[in-house]
Formats: structure tokens, C-alpha cells, sequence
């Protein structure tokens, strides 16, 4: 048995991949929660202290605090907006450490390299 773990350790070559695999799927399910969350609950506390904002009497501070507010949501879309291409990068490296895993360029291949 132990013979055989030794062997699978010397050709195996997607073992530290699948590790990859997941936590690329688990940082990009957090990602997209946590811009869901933000959004919802920024949402939510905006509502809650609308009536503070408005009881502001000094309207040059109450529009920063609004501008601020408006900033702080059109960044937080951009930023969701940008979500698919860093997924998409993060993706493209890991597809790409997988193929030089295979090869004898990633340092860890076999002999033989198709590149």
C-alpha cells in the first residue's frame, strides 16, 4: 500500500491542482457574496439613517455626506462590474499552471514536453 502512495506521489500530477480548483471556487462564491451583502446592507443602513442625513441643517455637509454615499455605491458597482474579468484572469493562470504542470517547463513534468 505504502509502495503504491509512493508511485502515485511520483506520477500524479494534478494534486496540488485540485487544491486550486476548489479554493478558486470557493474565493469566487465568496467574492460574490460578499458584493451582495455590501450592497444589501448599504442599501439598508442608508435607509435607516436617511432621516439623520436629512436632519443635517448645514446643506454643504449634507451633500458631501450624500456625494460620499453615491460615491461609495457607484464604486461598489464597478467593482462588480470588473467581478467576471478577474475571474476570468484567475481562471486563464490557473488553466495555464496546469499545463505547464504537465509539461517540463513548470519544472514538475515528466520528461517529454509537447511545448
Amino acid at each position: 500500500m505504502k509502495e503504491n502512495m509512493e508511485l502515485y506521489r511520483k506520477k500524479g500530477q494534478s494534486a496540488g491542482a485540485v487544491g486550486a480548483i476548489i479554493t478558486l471556487i470557493v474565493g469566487v462564491g465568496v467574492s460574490v457574496l460578499v458584493l451582495i451583502f455590501v450592497g444589501t446592507l448599504g442599501g439598508q443602513t442608508y435607509q435607516l439613517t436617511e432621516d439623520k442625513i436629512d436632519a443635517i441643517t448645514n446643506t454643504t455637509i449634507q451633500g458631501y455626506v450624500r456625494d460620499s454615499i453615491v460615491s461609495g455605491f457607484s464604486a461598489l458597482k464597478q467593482t462588480g462590474d470588473y467581478l467576471p474579468i478577474i475571474v476570468l484572469a484567475v481562471v486563464i493562470a490557473l488553466v495555464m499552471a496546469l499545463v505547464l504542470g504537465f509539461t517540463s517547463l513548470g519544472g514538475r513534468g515528466m520528461g517529454g514536453s509537447a511545448l
